[in-house]
Order: C-alpha cells, then sequence, then structure tokens
C-alpha cells in the first residue's frame, strides 16, 4: 500500500503540472481579452465624437462595437474556464475506478472529480467530470461486473479496483480501497463535519439510490422523496447540475428555476451549482409567483403570516382555520372551481347585436361563433379580448365616417367662432364619443371577466354555490374570504384558488423557455398548486422533492405514508432515499419516535450523546437555555439554532437572552429576507426547514406548545434539523409534549 501511496501521490503531481499549465495560459488569455476590451473603450471614448460625427465615423464606432461586443464573448468564456480550473485546483479529483472494458486490451484508470481535465498534448481526459457517462459506475457498482450507457450504446466490462481519496493543498492526505458503497469511513468524516452557512455539494459521497435520482433523465415527472436528512435537496441540485451537463447543447441555466419554500432557503443552497461548476439557476417562491400574476394592487399574505396566525389562535378557532384550508387544497373545492369557470363561460357566451344607430355592426351569433370555435383554443378572457379587438376594427371606418358627416354638417358652433379647424374637429370627436360612449361602456363590461369579484360572489351567493358545488354543503367560514378581499388583501388560503381560477378563465403566465422546474418541499403543495405550475411552464420536466411527514400544512395532506400516494393522478416516477445522513443514530431514533415510528428509514452508523429534556424551574428558561449556549460553544459547535414554534416566541426568547447574555452572538432570524448565518440563531419552525445545524435547542417543550396532533409534525420539524446535539427545554409548572413522554426512556436522557 505504501507504493500505491507513493505512485498515487506522482499522478497527483502530474495532474497539478497539467492544471498550473494550463491555469498559466488561461489567465494570460483571459487578462488579453480583458486588455483588447479596455483598448476599444478607450478608443471610443477619446477619438470618436458621436454627437457630430460623419456617416463614416459612425461606421467606424459600429464596427468598434461589435468588436467590443465579440471580445467581451470570448472575455466570458475565458473567464468561465479559468474559475473552472481554480476550482479544480482545490481538489482535483476524488475517486478512481479501473475498468476494463469487453473487447479491449486492457483496463483503463478512471480519475472522477467535479470537473472534467483534458491532457492538453494527447487530447486524452486526465480526469472524469463526475456527470460523464461513465462515472456513473463509480456510485453505482462496487468489484466485478459494471456497465453504462454511453453516446454509442451500452458498455459492458468489469471494475478491478475502487478507490477513494483526499486531497488537501496539493497532497494527498488518505486513500481508500471499497467495495460496492462509498466507504463508510469517509462518509462518517463527512457527515461528522461542523455544519456551515451554506449547503455543502456530494459529489463525493453520493450514494446508489441517490445516483438513480439524480441522472434519471427519461422521465417528465420524477419525485424524490425520503425523511428529514436523506439528501433529497441536494439530489435535485445535483440533478440540475447534471442536466445542464448532459443537455449542454440545448439547455442552460436560464432554462431551468427551482422552487423554494422561503429565500432564506434559497440563500442557503445558492454556492451548490457554482461549486459543481454550474450558473447558478433562477430561484424563486410560490408566494413571488402569485403576487405578480394576481396583480400588485393586491396584498398577498405570505405563508409565513398565515402559520404565525394559526399557531397563535386557540381551540375551536384555530380547527376552523385549518379546515378551511384543507378545504381550499382538496380536490372537491377544485371540482367546484371547474364547475364556477364553467358557469362563467356559459353566462359569457350570453352575447348581444352590437348596433349604433340601426346599423349592425356585429351579430351575437358571430359573437358566439368567434367565442366557441374560431378562438376556442384561448382561454375565455382572451376570447373576449380578440372579439373586442375584432369590433373595434369594424367600428374604426362607422366611426371615421360619421366623424366626416358631423364635420360636415357643423356650421358656426355657439362659441367657436374665429376658431379653427382644428376646434370644430376636436367638437366633432367630442358629438360622436358621447354618441359611442353606451356602446363603448356596454362592450367593456359585457367582454371583461373580473375574476376576483366572480370569486367573491362564489362566497356571498348561495345560489351560485348551489348552483356548482354539486351539493356539497357551503362552508360557515366563507366570511373570511369575503372580508380580507374586501380589505384589499388575499388570504394565503385564497391564493391558490385564485391562481387556478385566473389562469383557467384569464390565461396562465406561460413560460415556454422554462424546460426544467423543481419544486422543493413539494409537501406543502396541494395538486392545485402543481396543476398551476404545469400550465405555466408547459415545455419543462418536473422534480419534486419532499418528505409527507414535514408538512406545514398536515390537514391539507390526510395521508401518512409516502407522498406518491398524494399525487395518485400525476404519472410520476417516485424514487425513493431510505437512509437519512444528517443526524446521529440517536437524534434520528428520537426523531422517528415523535412520529410513532412511522419514519421507514436507516441511518448512517454515526453515534453521539442521547437527546436530552430538561425540566427547569418556572421563570428560569432564558438563563438554562444561556447554559445550554455556552456548553454548546465550548464543543466549538458553529451553527447552534433555538428553534422556537412562533415568531412571537422568537422574540421574546431573543429579548430574554439578549437581556441577560448582551455580548452573546444571537440573531433573530424571523424574517423571509434575512441570511442564514453561523453563530447562534433564534428561528420558528417554518423558517428553519431544510437548514441544519450542529445543535439545536427546542425552547417550551411542552403540552400546550406541542400538544395537538398537527403540532407533532412541527416537533419532529424542529427536531431533525440538528446534526450533533438535541436538546429540550420545559418549565416545571407545564406538562412535557405527549410526543416526548410516550417515547421509550432509553431514546433520551431526562435531565
Amino acid at each position: 500500500m505504501h507504493d500505491d501511496f507513493r505512485l498515487e501521490q506522482k499522478w497527483l503531481d502530474r495532474v497539478y503540472k497539467e492544471i498550473d499549465e494550463q491555469l498559466e495560459e488561461q489567465t494570460k488569455h483571459t487578462r488579453d481579452y480583458r486588455g483588447q476590451m479596455h483598448d476599444i473603450r478607450m478608443s471610443l471614448w477619446d477619438d470618436h465624437g458621436i454627437s457630430g460625427a460623419s456617416a463614416n465615423r459612425m461606421m467606424d464606432v459600429a464596427q468598434q462595437i461589435t468588436e467590443l461586443r465579440h471580445s467581451a464573448s470570448l472575455f466570458g468564456i475565458q473567464h468561465d474556464l479559468l474559475k473552472r480550473l481554480q476550482a479544480a485546483e482545490k481538489a482535483p479529483y476524488f475517486g478512481r475506478i479501473d475498468f476494463h472494458e469487453e473487447d479491449l486490451p486492457k483496463k483503463e484508470k478512471l480519475y472522477i472529480g467535479i470537473r472534467s481535465l483534458i491532457d492538453q498534448e494527447s487530447n486524452l481526459p486526465l480526469v472524469y467530470d463526475w456527470r460523464a457517462p461513465v462515472s456513473s459506475m463509480f456510485y453505482d457498482y462496487g468489484l466485478g461486473e459494471a456497465s453504462y450507457e454511453g453516446p454509442g450504446g451500452v458498455y459492458r466490462g468489469e471494475i478491478s479496483l475502487k478507490r477513494q481519496y483526499r486531497i488537501k493543498d496539493r497532497k494527498l492526505v488518505y486513500m481508500f480501497d471499497n467495495d460496492l458503497t462509498i466507504d463508510d469511513e469517509i462518509l462518517q468524516q463527512v457527515l461528522g463535519q461542523h455544519a456551515s452557512e451554506r449547503m455543502r455539494t456530494i459529489v463525493n459521497t453520493i450514494q446508489r439510490e441517490q445516483n438513480l435520482a439524480i441522472r434519471n433523465d427519461r422521465d417528465d415527472l420524477l419525485l424524490v422523496e425520503g425523511p428529514a436528512g436523506s439528501g433529497k435537496t441536494s439530489v435535485a441540485l445535483h440533478r440540475v447540475a447534471y442536466l445542464l451537463y448532459r443537455y449542454r447543447d440545448s439547455i442552460r441555466s436560464q432554462n431551468i428555476v427551482i422552487f423554494s419554500p422561503n429565500r432564506i432557503f434559497s440563500d442557503y443552497i445558492s454556492h451548490v451549482l457554482p461549486e459543481l461548476g454550474e450558473e447558478n439557476v433562477f430561484q424563486t417562491t410560490f408566494q413571488d409567483f402569485a403576487e405578480p400574476f394576481l396583480g400588485w394592487d393586491w396584498d398577498v399574505e405570505t405563508q409565513l403570516s398565515y402559520l404565525e396566525s394559526v399557531l397563535q389562535k386557540q381551540g375551536t378557532e384555530r380547527e376552523t382555520h385549518l379546515e378551511s384550508m384543507a378545504f381550499k387544497s382538496s380536490p372537491q373545492f377544485q371540482r367546484i372551481l371547474d364547475n364556477l369557470v364553467a358557469f362563467i363561460l356559459h353566462e359569457t357566451c350570453t352575447f348581444f347585436d352590437v348596433r349604433v344607430g340601426r346599423e349592425l355592426i356585429i351579430s351575437a351569433r358571430e359573437q358566439e361563433t368567434l367565442f366557441l370555435e374560431n378562438y376556442s383554443y384561448l382561454p375565455a378572457q382572451k376570447r373576449l379580448s380578440k372579439i373586442h379587438q375584432r369590433i373595434m376594427f369594424l367600428l374604426r371606418p362607422i366611426r371615421k365616417k360619421r366623424m366626416k358627416s358631423v364635420l360636415k354638417a357643423m356650421g358656426p358652433v355657439s362659441g367657436l367662432e374665429g376658431e379653427s379647424w382644428w376646434s370644430k374637429a376636436r367638437a366633432a370627436v367630442t358629438q360622436v364619443k358621447e354618441e359611442y360612449d353606451p356602446v363603448m361602456l356596454e362592450l367593456n363590461n359585457r367582454l371583461r371577466i373580473d375574476t376576483i369579484a366572480w370569486y367573491k360572489r362564489l362566497w356571498s351567493d348561495p345560489e351560485l354555490w348551489k348552483l356548482v358545488a354539486g351539493g356539497h354543503e357551503r362552508p360557515e367560514h366563507c366570511e373570511t374570504s369575503l372580508a380580507t378581499i374586501e380589505a384589499n388583501t388575499i388570504s394565503f388560503e385564497d391564493t391558490i384558488p385564485l391562481c387556478y381560477l385566473k389562469g383557467e378563465l384569464e390565461g396562465y403566465p406561460i413560460k415556454r423557455p422554462i424546460q426544467h422546474v423543481v419544486v422543493d418541499e413539494v409537501q406543502d403543495y396541494s395538486p392545485l398548486h402543481l396543476h398551476i405550475l404545469r400550465k405555466t411552464f408547459p415545455r419543462a420536466r418536473f422534480t419534486f422533492v419532499g418528505d409527507v411527514f414535514q408538512s406545514l400544512n398536515p390537514y391539507v395532506w390526510q395521508v401518512d405514508g409516502d407522498l406518491k400516494d398524494v399525487f395518485t393522478d400525476m404519472g410520476m416516477t417516485t424514487v425513493r432515499l431510505n437512509k437519512s445522513y444528517r443526524s446521529t443514530e440517536e437524534i434520528f431514533h428520537f426523531c422517528s419516535g415523535l412520529l410513532g415510528g412511522r419514519v421507514q428509514a436507516e441511518t448512517v452508523l454515526r453515534h453521539g450523546a442521547k437527546p436530552s429534556v430538561y425540566c427547569v424551574p418556572h421563570g428560569s428558561q432564558v438563563s438554562h437555555l444561556a447554559n445550554l449556549l455556552r456548553s454548546h460553544e465550548q464543543e466549538r459547535f458553529e451553527t447552534i439554532a433555538i428553534v422556537c414554534e412562533t415568531v412571537q416566541e422568537c422574540q421574546r426568547i431573543f429579548d430574554g437572552l439578549k437581556r441577560h447574555e448582551p455580548d452573546l452572538n444571537l440573531s433573530l432570524l424571523v424574517h423571509e429576507k434575512d441570511t442564514f448565518k453561523s453563530g447562534v440563531l433564534v428561528v420558528p419552525v417554518f423558517l428553519a426547514k431544510g437548514l441544519e445545524f450542529d445543535a439545536v435547542i427546542v425552547p417550551e417543550a411542552n403540552a400546550e406548545r406541542y400538544g395537538e396532533e398537527y403540532q407533532r409534525r412541527l416537533l419532529y420539524v424542529a427536531c431533525s434539523r440538528a446534526l450533533h446535539s438535541l436538546s429540550l427545554v420545559y418549565a416545571d409548572t407545564d406538562e412535557l409534549s405527549p410526543f416526548v413522554r410516550q417515547l421509550p426512556d432509553e431514546l433520551y436522557i431526562l435531565e
């Protein structure tokens, strides 16, 4: 093994020699193109007076601008290559397989890294990109028979060696030979690290089940589901990087969009793609999508605000709020909305003959034909707009003829003696406008659909409800929708139905250039959500990522199984990730126990302290939290989160800690526009989703905060953020959460 290590270091030196040569050359190219751009700009500034330029000089300027654009394009290409080489310099590769392909005389050593590296003399690869077809064998096979699918078909052969490396400061730190899976020692070393401010790449630890999802380029709808810490989001991001590599001639970063749960999470994952050598893709939230779609005149309630308001309610009021959300996300309500659309279309088809005086402009029958046949491929409002344009086209010559007639017949007009012809013309225009105004007003009213007005009518008109609800009882909570809309606000629970109704009636904001859409935390989306997205991105394939047990709206889903049981009619292919990589075994089993053991998954063998449950004297919670924080800081944890149920609770604990420990490095994370950072964070559970921390502290872990069934999942989400340490705190005057009390004693330590 010592000789192998020496030979591997020699090969690494050879790779770095090539990197250094290419870096030197690429740096020179980049500098040259930057210089060219500078010279052209200076020439444009110094030599050409644009304002008084002759035709010849303007031609010179145009030529130089063209050259500037060309140089800028080449500079961008060279600068991108330079960045890739600089990134590869940190660690050129992380793995190797020796593969002997059938019918070839000898085996080939294949080194695998984040980016490919080509020997400039021989034009042969020194390092293969992890996304290359041949690299898939590193993740999918152990020693023995193996195959991969390349451009020319399936290639078969045998793997005789599989090796992993740790490279630091241009030196080989260690290497391991292993069989099927990524070596547990390397995996544990990676997972045992402290959490950072950004999500890390996982290219050197991708497991076989994850690789199947990453490289799936066959299915239009792919659902990746798994428990907390199974790497779902990482898989989705690496899948995006793979697609950008695999289809680099047809897909660019601007052709992909990621829907994240909030902007904090978008910031948290923003470094993954650049570290994988790709430009970042556009990241958004459904809130950001809905606001311009519904119109900037409306104040659209955020999910954060909605959840905060629900958690602050009590008893029957809270149940009513949750039931309202559940109903408006249900398939039954979608059918009611579909019936409403059909009713509106029927009402819209009641056209009238358009006449000016005795002259028929267009008959009701002709308008109906245009609506039902000629323009049937369009949504209703766009059909009406086309009919309106048609009528305006027909009216134009008639109005023009009428104005000429009025102007011709106009003698001296009172008050206009001595005025010019233009004054008479203005008077004629005013007269004709007054004649046509009743017709125009009626057309504008009849050929326009006010989606929000119809939605309000749905809740205010019992007769309309009977017509479209198919016998479904009218909810008692309908006044809530009316009250919020009257206040110029669209509540969170009404946002999705209104987007759907607006899309069906007026048309969706179609984005044809988008070819792939990733929806993270899809368990917080209803089928209505996904219908809207599929209509908006008609050319796109979709990757859905989620876990039903982490739903923030558990009343929306009445299942405790897999997400595939929810989206049964969407024809999706499902990849189930059955291993959790985030937490220690002790924390994982504690979190699984909170859900009654319903999480069907394994965990990587990594041990730590059992979760601790602290019963503290009433009024001493803040001082106890401060003691825990000092203890965690001594353990050199880089990220520590105090995860609360609500924003209100976060603010109270933050203020108390700042008074108790003024010098504490403490941040309050309660707005979507806040930035995730290292140190101690106080954060509500619904903004902590998707994030991970070295240590998590859950205050107020009592039956009032976490006692009702829907709060079980909130507690699960809060606890499952922890990598190495988990603590729960409650006052001795309160009762411990029943979801913790029901756990076997061996799963935690009661302090």
